[in-house]
């Protein structure tokens, strides 16, 4: 991948998320609440909700914009959804191979939505996700556009119950990029390092 050289104060991230609008309304409304002076966040679908396409979605993405520079934070937002295992780990091997960062929530975002409010940390599906939301939300339906709004009170309890599930997970030997990680999210990774250019 061809990468411009250049310096600035202000930093630079970019996140590529699935076509859900689940993420990208999470992400936008992140953004506008935190208000971070030293970090331009830019959040961006992808038109392929495959990993792998995920990836090289980002990569061509960037190549073709002038306002990217090298030492930008590249993110890639996706869930495990249809993804064959073999997806993954090429989808996790391109990424590692151009520097961009994997933010993988199994069996979907949502997970991460749902570790505001317990640390769960038994397999679950889709529709068995939904049920637990609507019980924690009181309502609950896909694209919520104040996803972020109703939870943000409860991010510092969601970063620690990811955590504590990833690390469950690593104890067992199992990946976390893998169909094999369920329940499990990444997306901690993100909000850490976005609330760190807070404290800078």
């Amino acid at each position: 991948m061809v990468r411009k050289e250049g310096t600035r104060s202000i930093s630079k991230m970019w996140i590529f998320c699935e076509g859900e609008k689940t993420e990208i309304h999470y992400f936008n409304h992140l953004k506008s609440d935190l208000r971070i002076r030293k970090l331009q966040i830019k959040v961006n679908s992808s038109d392929d909700k495959n990993a792998l396409g995920v990836v090289k979605y980002a990569l061509n993405f960037l190549k073709h914009n002038r306002d990217y520079v090298t030492g930008d934070i590249i993110a890639c937002v996706f869930d495990r959804d249809q993804n064959s295992q073999k997806d993954l780990e090429s989808a996790k091997k391109l990424a590692s191979d151009e520097g961009i960062e994997i933010i993988f929530s199994n069996p979907c975002f949502e997970f991460w939505i749902l570790s505001h409010f317990e640390c769960y940390k038994r397999s679950l599906d889709k529709e068995m996700l939904q049920s637990k939301l609507i019980s924690s939300l009181g309502q609950y339906s896909k694209n919520d556009h104040l996803l972020y709004e109703k939870t943000k009170e409860h991010i510092s309890d969601a970063i620690k119950f990811s955590k504590d599930i990833i690390s469950m997970h690593e104890k067992n030997g199992v990946e976390i990029i893998s169909r094999d990680s369920n329940p499990s999210t990444l997306v901690h990774q993100l909000i850490e390092q976005i609330h760190d250019f807070g404290q800078g």
